[in-house]
């Protein structure tokens, strides 16, 4: 076969490809599909960032510059973002952000990023520190307690990282109590649950046990 004609041929073949691929509508995106998260918010959230990808060229689907798109979105911990070129969906892959307390009008998770998410969580303390790095500190101080001790617990506030304090809510009031740093966290527990069990203390409003062998009652 002459030279001319294969090339020809391979120029033909690849216009065709390229047509194929990039221009008819035998490989577009028919579907898109999630998995990770559920929420139908969460979901439009995510739509709304990346637009309608139903009907676009499978060839022009860029993954990774989807993911990063999606990554974006301060409540997305991680993003993966797949084609398919037999079934011509696009699946997605979102991993959101677990809360473990509220930071100012936001939240806070475990690695300390502050984020805004679609579907806000419950139970979860409200912390009131001057850094994100401290008020993790203060929701790690909350996860170290018992859980019939701070499911009572209303809010926190940190003034630095040996410095907690929280509202609790006891019968018919609240009480504040300094906690002082996160050391003897089970004594200063127990401290705590020793004084508002004695009867002259009922209608105290405020305890100090930074100093756990020597409370200060208010």
């Amino acid at each position: 076969m002459p030279r001319l004609v294969k090339i020809l041929i391979s120029v033909l073949l690849l216009s065709s490809l390229t047509y194929l691929f990039g221009w008819s509508s035998v490989f577009t995106v028919k579907k898109v599909e999630f998995s990770g998260i559920s929420n139908s918010n969460q979901i439009s959230a995510v739509e709304k960032r990346v637009g309608d990808l139903t009907g676009t060229k499978l060839a022009r689907i860029e993954p990774r510059q989807i993911a990063n798109t999606i990554n974006s979105l301060s409540w997305v911990n991680g993003a993966d973002v797949s084609r398919n070129w037999f079934s011509g969906s696009v699946s997605i892959s979102v991993e959101p952000r677990t809360a473990i307390g509220a930071f100012g009008t936001s939240y806070i998770d475990a690695s300390g990023t502050i984020f805004d998410p679609i579907v806000p969580p419950v139970d979860v303390p409200r912390v009131s520190a001057p850094t994100p790095d401290i008020g993790l500190e203060a929701i790690k101080l909350f996860t170290s307690l018992p859980q019939d001790f701070r499911a009572n617990i209303k809010s926190m506030s940190a003034r630095s990282g040996s410095d907690f304090s929280m509202i609790l809510q006891a019968p018919a009031r609240q009480v504040t109590l300094r906690f002082g740093s996160a050391d003897d966290v089970a004594l200063k527990v127990r401290v705590f649950n020793a004084l508002m069990a004695l009867k002259e203390n009922k209608k105290v409003s405020a305890i100090d046990v930074s100093a756990p062998h020597a409370p200060i009652v208010k």
